[in-house]
């Protein structure tokens, strides 16, 4: 059994050395493609250091929440963003009421968790209708590793992390859709071109990111790093008996009463 105080533990570590963090031209792209409303809500689930948090602030005004499993991870985005309500838990059982969010992001996260399916419900849950969702999943033919990983050693694709998974761009796609996230765009990353020193400093210190960078303009789309997929939470799945044409014409037997024959109502809908 997994215990997720140990991978809380050495998440604790991680943050204390250096933790996990992207360029800041990443976390405006992130952004740029949920398209937020300034002033509205949006929840990091797994935050880390709270990058995409300070940046929805300062570049949208908006009201931030970050959860994540590290407590030193949340002591850093105190930091970084004092006006964030930060709260310290696993993803995959998220402290918020349904319908809580107008956006939710999940950058690089959700291949980490303990149940992923569990995790995508629960961000399905908490999103709000109409609101949107973006999440990043590493692809696990990504063309740099099947030439210089696979060819060469046999080995696939890791992010040195206890827990990890990877998946391609249909695959994550179905995991979404069967938690409740309608998907209605993806985008490939594959590194983003520096826009500012903070950002050549990041690739200073990571000079094989600046290569994969480069390399990116010969990687097809399903080859690609990773997949930043923008969703939407489902509709439910009406019954016969809560179609609205039903209950207009036969409120007095109210919602999901079972006393007709779903195949007389079926009949009777199509005649109407």
């Amino acid at each position: 059994m997994i215990d997720i105080w140990r991978i809380s533990e050495e998440y604790d570590r991680r943050f204390s050395e250096g933790g996990f963090r992207e360029t800041d031209g990443f976390y405006r792209w992130v952004l740029k493609r949920l398209s937020p409303l300034p002033g509205r809500s949006i929840l990091d689930v797994s935050c880390g250091e709270g990058h995409l948090l300070r940046w929805a602030a300062q570049l949208y005004g908006m009201d931030g929440w970050g959860v994540d499993i590290s407590s030193v991870a949340l002591r850093i985005a105190r930091q970084n963003v004092p006006q964030a309500k930060l709260v310290r838990c696993d993803g995959i059982n998220l402290p918020f009421p349904d319908n809580s969010f107008h956006y939710i992001a999940n950058i690089g996260s959700l291949e980490h968790y303990t149940n992923i399916s569990q995790g995508v419900k629960e961000i399905a849950r908490v999103l709000k209708p109409g609101g949107k969702v973006a999440i990043l999943l590493p692809n696990s033919y990504y063309l740099a590793d099947i030439i210089w990983l696979v060819w060469r050693t046999g080995y696939g694709p890791s992010h040195q992390q206890t827990l990890e998974r990877f998946a391609t761009v249909g695959e994550w796609k179905e995991i979404l859709e069967e938690g409740g996230i309608e998907v209605v765009r993806t985008h490939r990353y594959n590194f983003c071109f520096p826009k500012s020193k903070s950002d050549w400093y990041w690739y200073r210190k990571r000079p094989s990111r600046l290569l994969k960078l480069l390399f990116s303009l010969f990687v097809p789309f399903n080859l690609s790093y990773a997949f930043l997929f923008i969703g939407e939470k489902k509709a439910p799945i009406q019954t016969p008996f809560e179609q609205p044409v039903f209950r207009s014409l036969f409120p007095e037997l109210g919602v999901g009463s079972v006393s007709i024959p779903i195949m007389w109502c079926s009949t009777f809908v199509l005649v109407r």
